[in-house]
């Protein structure tokens, strides 16, 4: 297919001249010093493994590794996560991934292992994103026309041509998708393969709990920085944190669970007589009548210095 290309533009050069011939050499030249193409069974995508030549001509950051995104099926399980062409896979289940293959032998292993929700490290023009999916064994299995890869959604630029690099490698589009379901089943049931997954996995939740042991220094099974301030009492101040509105926060329920002594500032009013007198329950006495059973200063359990039978 070299050949046959170089041909080509050898002929428009010698018929139209070095302006065309020009012109037309970097794309082409592009599309053959990048890599071949794998069609991802899992994602529906066009996937390029990164080497120097996928870094320069996609401008990714030196040292990036995974699996880019050249182009997605219309409707596909990749269009459909939001993942778009120029994106690079990073890893898949915590799982780094090294080649395209890679990722439809992530995902297949672990549906046979009954595992169907995924997710998914993303690096997006320089910045790191995540995303969730599920993909079932049905979904995998689901067969792929190739013949359609030419059309879908790709990765464009001024010095980057898909229709060119779609024809530059079309048979081994094909031939690659034909013998490559056979190879990753091979892989996936392998006992290097389940080693090394089991191994990645383990490391993953060892410095999950390592992490969560470092947040958590008193030991109580809750995160410090989720521990309410000051003594974290049955919800913290105001009974739903500082600052909080709504259930639980300062003049409506109290603070410290329930109001100051059962009532709540100013749920009846201060100086006003109002349900009970001022401070419904008393700020000092904690009665439920009132300070002390009947009022401040001998009233009864109706009001502020003014409830007795005497006036």
């Amino acid at each position: 297919m070299h050949s046959k290309h170089a041909a080509i533009t050898r002929t428009l050069i010698a018929s139209t001249g070095l302006a065309l011939g020009a012109g037309l050499l970097p794309t082409l030249s592009l599309a053959q010093s990048l890599p071949e193409p794998y069609v991802s069974r899992a994602l529906d995508a066009v996937l390029l493994p990164i080497d120097a030549a996928v870094v320069t001509a996609f401008s990714l950051d030196a040292g990036t590794k995974g699996a880019l995104i050249l182009a997605t099926q219309p409707g596909g399980l990749a269009e459909a996560a939001g993942f778009l062409p120029g994106d690079v896979i990073e890893t898949i289940k915590n799982k780094k991934v090294k080649s395209p293959i890679e990722v439809d032998e992530i995902v297949l292993y672990w549906i046979m292992n009954g595992v169907t929700d995924f997710g998914f490290d993303i690096w997006r023009n320089g910045a790191l994103a995540t995303s969730s999916w599920v993909i079932t064994e049905e979904y995998y299995y689901e067969t792929i026309d190739v013949t359609s890869v030419s059309s879908w959604s790709s990765y464009s630029s001024e010095s980057f041509s898909y229709e060119s690099y779609y024809s530059e490698y079309s048979e081994s589009i094909v031939e690659s998708y034909e013998y490559s379901e056979t190879l990753i089943e091979e892989t996936v049931t392998s006992e290097e393969f389940t080693s090394e997954v089991s191994e990645e996995s383990s490391t993953e939740e060892n410095m999950t709990e390592e992490t969560s042991t470092e947040d958590d220094a008193d030991g109580d099974g809750v995160a410090d920085d989720a521990e309410a301030d000051d003594g974290g009492d049955a919800g913290g101040d105001d009974a739903g944190g500082d600052d909080s509105v709504g259930a639980g926060s300062d003049d409506a329920g109290g603070d410290d669970a329930g109001g100051d002594d059962a009532g709540g500032d100013d749920a009846g009013g201060d100086d006003g007589g109002d349900a009970g007198g001022d401070d419904a329950g008393g700020d000092d006495g904690g009665d439920a009548g009132g300070d002390d059973a009947g009022g401040d200063d001998g009233g009864d359990a109706g009001g502020d210095d003014g409830g007795d039978s005497e006036g």
